[in-house]
């Protein structure tokens, strides 16, 4: 059987197989039929839905000039969610208001040489649905506003009663997966229709608009940190690093690990790699590549695809040591841990005087009290 390839016509921003047609059975007979033996494959292959840079450091970095600027490669994977619709998330723990952090962001934007990419995400940020979003701890998690020239507004409505916040704000914050969750659910997205080759099942059904899937969300944090600095300063780094590792895990996210220093920085610099913290994510990369298109990248969208270049299956909630886990559970147990801290403090802790005094005697101390007054 002679197979030739046909390269497909419609891509569907998806990456499908190769189409195979069986040229032997191709106008076999002008009397029969035309048919041919045909094998059509559609896509198995899930764009990420949303990608996560959560914590400052995994999308900025520290010139040495001390002028904040865009890591390498953002603007780029930027562009690719602008262009294939993938909503992207800048999450701070740190900043108080997302106006603070949507202007931190926009002043490391104004550092990025990526001059064509700037223009097209500064054009985005201007417009009702913008494909960057900015959260905070303090953020005000509503549903978004659902398009009403949309055919499918009804069911998106429908999908949009069914979100339910956790809204714990800081008692959200990691290892609790509550303020990563919250900030995917309150954005929409536009699911890519399912479909192969040749527009082949392409249009039979198309999702409406919804947030992010869990399992479809790529996370991405900083990783080392400079050994150089006050130690304390450094484990406390170290903790935080773990704790978003922990949460996107719960979450039921992909997590990319990235090395916070540069390859030139990393030859003056004595850097420790955290064991611990790598083994909770999928992937443990050094850089993001840069910010030219044209060139072979180490993270695109294509590669942190569900298979892609770093897994094969989505995800599912698990904690630290693999076992399955229920996110409803994991966020109630922190929220009551942390609110019980708040009230109750370091009393609990404390041993007060009447406790001592009140405390009964126990026998065998009043046999000792009475032996001794024997003696006497």
């Amino acid at each position: 059987m002679n197979l030739t390839p046909i390269s497909p016509s419609i891509h569907n921003h998806n990456s499908p197989f190769l189409v195979y047609h069986n040229r032997n059975n191709i106008h076999a007979d002008s009397d029969r039929r035309k048919t041919s033996t045909k094998m059509d494959m559609v896509r198995n292959i899930d764009l990420p839905e949303a990608l996560v840079f959560y914590g400052v450091e995994s999308m900025m970095t520290q010139e040495r000039d001390e002028t904040i600027g865009l890591r390498s490669g953002v603007s780029r994977l930027l562009n690719e969610c602008q262009e294939l619709g993938t909503a992207a998330l800048f999450l701070s723990e740190e900043l108080g208001d997302e106006e603070s952090v949507k202007q931190m962001f926009l002043k490391a934007l104004a550092e990025s040489s990526y001059v064509g990419g700037v223009k097209t995400i500064e054009k985005t940020l201007n417009t009702d649905d913008p494909f960057i979003n900015f959260r905070c701890l303090n953020s005000e998690f509503v549903t978004p506003e659902s398009n009403d020239n949309d055919d499918t507004s009804n069911s998106s409505d429908e999908h949009d009663e069914d979100i339910e916040f956790y809204d714990v704000q800081i008692n959200g914050r990691s290892p609790s997966p509550a303020f990563l969750l919250d900030s995917i659910c309150s954005v929409h997205v536009d699911p890519q229709g399912f479909g192969g080759s040749s527009g082949f099942g392409t249009g039979q059904w198309i999702d409406p608009r919804r947030s992010p899937m869990p399992a479809r969300t790529v996370v991405f944090i900083a990783g080392d940190w400079d050994t150089s600095k006050d130690s304390s300063m450094d484990e406390e780094a170290l903790s935080t690093v773990y704790d978003r590792c922990a949460a996107a895990r719960a979450a039921g996210c992909r997590i990319i690990y990235i090395e916070q220093l540069s390859e030139e920085t990393q030859q003056n610099i004595p850097v420790r790699d955290d064991a611990r913290t790598m083994a909770l994510c999928d992937a443990v990369i050094s850089t993001l590549g840069n910010d030219n298109p044209r060139d072979l990248q180490p993270i695109s969208l294509d590669a942190v695809s569900t298979p892609g270049d770093y897994w094969l299956n989505p995800p599912t909630p698990r904690d630290d040591v693999g076992n399955r886990v229920s996110v409803d559970d994991i966020v109630e147990w922190f929220r009551s841990e942390r609110e019980m801290e708040e009230i109750v403090g370091d009393e609990g802790c404390v041993v007060n005087d009447y406790d001592i005094e009140g405390e009964d005697m126990s026998e065998e101390e009043m046999n000792k009290i009475l032996a001794d007054l024997d003696g006497l």
